[in-house]
């Protein structure tokens, strides 16, 4: 069976209908799903918030906390027979010396005062802060 040129014109005219009608189908599915776009999990709980805030009548801004001006807010400071209860020892003070001493920095040549305790072996060896945390 052989076709003629009046039916192979007749089959592209016909195929021709058929790609503009599924592309006007194809552009008003994308236009539908374009519109009945579904929610995602934030639009869902900014407009829950919204509701909430709309059902309490005020927003967020215009809260205020009332804690601030009840007399609970400043009770504990003159509770101190609790204080008495549970304490077991009074506070001791502080009888420990602390000898300070002169160094110069190996690297920097910066003088400082510190505690005779945390000195490496010798004095040559110390390194002030500022020449231990830079790098080399």
């Amino acid at each position: 069976m052989e076709l003629d040129k009046n039916d192979v014109k007749a089959l592209i005219g016909i195929l021709q209908k058929l790609v503009v009608e599924n592309e006007e189908q194809i552009h008003d599915e994308s236009v539908d799903a374009k519109i009945e776009k579904p929610k995602t999990k934030n639009s869902k709980n900014k407009s829950h918030t919204k509701t909430l805030k709309e059902k309490r009548g005020r927003s967020y801004e215009e809260h205020q906390n009332k804690f601030l001006e009840m007399p609970e807010m400043n009770m504990h400071k003159s509770d101190t027979t609790i204080d008495k209860k549970l304490a077991q020892y009074a506070p001791t003070p502080r009888n420990r010396s602390v000898s300070l001493i002169k160094v110069k920095c190996r690297v920097c040549g910066k003088e400082d005062t510190i505690n005779a305790k945390i000195l490496p072996e010798s004095r040559d060896r110390y390194k002030c802060n500022k020449c231990s945390t830079s790098s080399g």
